[in-house]
Formats: C-alpha cells, structure tokens, sequence
C-alpha cells in the first residue's frame, strides 16, 4: 500500500532464517512495484557462524540476479550490539544524494489506509501520496464517493508542512467529510481527476515461480494503492499466459478501483495466499465488449509508450476517427493538456464546438472530408425525392463510420467553405434542390402557417394534427418527409419546428448563456426564449445533442 514514489528497497533477512518464501514474495512484490534497486541488510549474524552468514548472503545475491534486480549494496548486521547498523545508514544516505527530487507534475493523489478523529480537529486520513502536490487549504474529491472535501492542516513524513508531494506520508485534516464516509482504499484527489474503473487494461507479467499458465478468467484478488478487490483476468492474446511471461489482459474487478496509467497492480490467487503476478496499467477505463480485437491491442501497443506525447502521435496515426486527447491526459493524471499537444511530432488538428480535446491527423480529416463529399454526392444521385441525406443517414453511408461530433465538424468545415450547405437537418450541395410535389405544397403550406407562432410555443403533434384536419399518424408521415426537404427539423418524439425557429433557439441559448455566465438553467433559458417549460426542455435537449449546449448536472452552457 505505501510503495509509491519509492526508489530504492531495504530487503532484510535474518542470518539464523536464511531466504525464506515470504522473502521471495517480498522480492517479487517490489519488483510487480516497479523498484528494481534494493539494499539488503543481514541481520542476527551474532546468532550464527561466518559462514552461514556467507551462505545466506550468495543466496540473497542469487534471489535478486534471477529477479532483474540491482543491488546497491549488503550490509551484515547485529542490532543488540550495534553492529553494522552505521554502515547500514551510510548507503542508505548515499543513495539518497543521488535521487532526483520527486517530480510532482500532474494531480494530487493520496491513497488512504487509515481515517480517525483527532479531538478538536475533526477527520484525518493517512496515506502515501502518489502524485502531485497539495498545499494547505486546498479542495479535494474522495473518491469513489466523489465528495467534495478541504485541506485544513497537512502533516508530511510524520511534522508540521504547508504542503505534501509526491513520496511523502502524509496526514491531511480535512473538513466536509464524517470519519464514516472515508474507508481504507479511498482516494483523496485533485477535483475532476479520477473515474472509477471496473475493465483495466495492463501489462500483465506472471511470476516465474508459479508451477501453471495463467488462464483466461481466472479468479483473483486485485490490489491496488490500498484497495482491494477481487476479480477476473481476461487473457487478450492467447488462452494462457505461462510462468515468467509478459502480455496483455484486462482486469474485470467486482468492486471499482482508481488507477491511472502506469500504475502498478499485484494480483494474488483466488485464495489470496500468495502472489502470482501483477501488471502495469495501460488504460484503466478498457472496453467492456471488443477488448481482444487486433484494432484493440495495436491500440494498447502504441498507448503504452512512458511519453504522452509519443503515445498520442502512435494512437493519432492508428485512429482515423480521431482521439480523445483530453481523456487521454486525464487518464495518465496529466494537467498540462496544452503542453502535451505542442509536444506533438504530427500535422493535427482539433475538433468539436468547445475547441476542445478531441484530435485528429489532418491527413484522416482529408480522406474523410473527401468520403463525405462523394456519400452527398451519392444521396443526390440516388434519391431524387429528398434535398439530401441529415447527418444520421450520412454516417450509415460512410464506410468509416465516424463519430457524429467529429463528422458534425467535417459538415460544419465544409458548411463554412461552401462545399455543402445544410438547410436544417439535411446536408447538401448548394446547388442542389428539389421541388415539392404538387400535392405536397398545399399541406405543407398549412402546417407552416400553423408553427409559425407570433409568440408562445408553437404547436406539438396531436395539436398540430387537429389545426391541419390531418390524424396524427398520417401528419407525423407527412412530417418526416417535409424533413427530407430540410423544411421540419424533428427535435423531440411529439415536436417538429422549422430550421429558422431552430436557429432562433440557438440565439436564445447563446444570450441566456451570456446573462449566466456560469451555468444557466431550462427556466431561466424558457423566460428569454418566451416559450413553454416543455418546448423549453425539448428544445435543450436538441441542443445538447447537435453540440450547441452541454449539461452540467442541472445547468447547462453554450459549447
């Protein structure tokens, strides 16, 4: 639980014991850790021959060369009479002038492993901080609960600190919270940082001392930071994974825990009596269907690189739909997310309406702009009783199937170079139209009149059924034809509006959000746009989904 930010191991073993199984799991345990450099340290050698000291000391040697160790140095010890004890201290602060300073880049991480009250001060948790740095006063999420919390008093390495940092023991006072609410295997983190993950995706290894493969879903117990949970593991090449192999898996755990990348997992077998192996995280929010797929672990294969940046450029050459960058910094527990994309090595560009965190290699913008133009062209050739396909009927005709925000940015793009036009929901070129039938015009005519409201909302369907003299069924066929024509826009299962009534709207989204600049909510956007609380929620509704607005729990902002 406390191995985090840890750069060197103090291995001990007793003289009269020798190299014992705990101490071989020890071992490996440091290793599945990520510390490789160890000191070992012999002790009660007063209790036995030279020569058995010797002895224990080729088999420590031999213990830590088959386990890719480094060790940095051996000391034979006997505490009573002091012995050794001096010298012991000296590596041990050599080693320390030759460490760097922990680097505490990116959010604040502590895992808890235990919570009291201390009178007068209320709740303090203890734990070893695993990233970032926190300074008194700070506010903090516990995690999985997801309650808000703030940084009263901070102890660091057991004194008095303004702050505590990577590496460090640290007890963190913290008010807003009970001492029932916190439980050994939480996590107090930067706010906004860590999702629960159930499906983690790692480097597995399994310990070259287990006697069997490792198969596929086999039950283990999951330990990560301070928590716990038991679980499954998911071979993705292969059925197996034999003793002292490495490859890939995913961890389908019972119970959420709160990795990021590179974070170290061991695992114990089902009975939770020994370690068999452990693995570094790779994603910690893997698929819940299609995880062993090749696309699935050329993906995994070129996100695990140590530099985000390496792996963003791997993942932007591998993704013809583009990546979520933003999730992808936010998943290795980075905050620097612009400095992350200046870093990048590949002609790439932006996309989605808040300009936001979503990449993609211009060269896959072009080929896709391309394909999109020639599917309208297409539509246009195919279908001569509609103006043009709408964005849904787009992406079935697309052999990439791109996702609807990135291909709402390619028909916006196109939208602004005047390559297309779009006349509601429809898409087409803008020399292109199409002439209602003459049996069309009439209706469509009176169901024009009809929406088109001086002020208030206008009409749902069964109202708008009995102005017409229509049955709702055949006015709601009737309907979804004029929306071929980008002449209806459908925004709800009972609610048809006209594009310009849809971009009015828009106006009144984008002036709401203007007087609450912090979030506002459908009332408040009902009130400026003069309409009913029905039409109002439909409204937004549409809007969040066509990337104009975004939710924010009860609120909502303009993207």
């Amino acid at each position: 639980a406390g191995v985090a930010g840890i750069d060197l191991g103090l291995v001990v073993v007793a003289a009269d014991d020798g190299v014992m199984p705990q101490t071989r799991e020890h071992v490996a345990v440091l290793g599945l850790l990520g510390v490789t450099r160890v000191v070992v340290a012999v002790t009660k050698i007063d209790r036995v021959e030279p020569t058995r000291t010797e002895q224990v000391g080729i088999e420590v040697r031999e213990l830590l060369e088959q386990a890719g160790m480094t060790l940095v140095g051996l000391v034979e010890t006997a505490a009573p009479v002091y012995r050794g004890i001096d010298a012991l201290r000296e590596i041990l602060v050599n080693e320390t002038t030759l460490l760097a300073q922990a680097n505490t880049e990116g959010g604040f991480r502590l895992a808890v492993d235990r919570v009291f009250i201390v009178k007068g001060a209320g709740v303090v948790v203890t734990g070893t901080v695993h990233a970032g740095r926190v300074e008194n006063g700070g506010r903090l999420t516990l995690m999985p609960s997801g309650r808000e919390v703030r940084v009263r008093t901070i102890h660091a390495q057991d004194q008095p600190s303004s702050s505590a940092g990577k590496g460090d023991r640290a007890a963190l006072n913290l008010a807003g919270i009970d001492q029932d609410e916190v439980v050994r295997g939480d996590w107090v983190v930067t706010r906004g940082l860590l999702k629960p993950s159930l499906r983690i995706d790692v480097m597995l290894e399994v310990l070259a001392g287990e006697t069997t493969a490792l198969k596929h879903w086999t039950p283990v117990h999951v330990h990560h930071g301070s928590g716990r949970s038991t679980g499954r593991i998911a071979i993705l090449e292969g059925g197996s994974m034999a003793p002292g192999e490495s490859g890939l898996a995913q961890i389908v755990v019972d119970e959420p825990l709160m990795p990021v990348f590179a974070d170290r997992i061991v695992l114990r077998d089902q009975s939770a009596r020994r370690t068999i192996a452990g693995g570094r995280v790779i994603d910690p929010h893997g698929p819940v269907r299609g995880r062993a797929k090749p696309q699935r672990i050329a993906w995994l294969r070129a996100a695990d690189r140590q530099d985000p940046a390496a792996a963003l450029d791997a993942l932007l050459v591998l993704s013809p739909g583009g990546v979520d960058a933003g999730g992808l910094a936010q998943t290795r527990n980075l905050t620097d997310y612009a400095g992350l994309v200046e870093r990048l090595s590949g002609d790439a560009l932006s996309w989605g309406r808040s300009g936001g965190h979503h990449l993609i290699l211009r060269e896959h913008w072009d080929v896709l702009i391309t394909a999109v133009l020639a599917a309208v062209a297409a539509d246009h050739e195919n279908r001569q009783d509609r103006l043009g396909p709408s964005l849904p009927v787009l992406r079935a005709a697309l052999a990439s199937r791109p996702g609807q925000d990135l291909l709402d940015a390619v028909v916006r793009e196109l939208v602004t170079q005047e390559r297309l036009s779009r006349r509601g929901a429809i898409i087409h070129q803008p020399d292109h139209t199409v002439e209602l039938a003459g049996k069309d015009r009439e209706p469509w005519k009176a169901i024009e009149k009809a929406l088109v409201v001086e002020s208030g909302s206008p009409p749902a369907l069964f109202p708008l059924a009995d102005q017409v003299s229509l049955s709702p069924g055949d006015l709601e066929r009737f309907l979804e034809r004029m929306a071929g024509f980008g002449l209806v826009v459908k925004i709800a299962h009972n609610r048809y509006l006209t594009p310009a009534q849809i971009e009015a709207a828009e106006r009144s989204a984008q002036r709401t959000a203007q007087d609450f600049p912090d979030g506002f909510s459908a009332a408040q956007f009902r009130d400026v746009a003069g309409i009913g609380r029905n039409l109002a929620i439909d409204l937004l509704e549409h809007l969040d989904r066509t990337g104009v607005t975004r939710r924010l729990g009860d609120l909502r902002m303009t993207a």
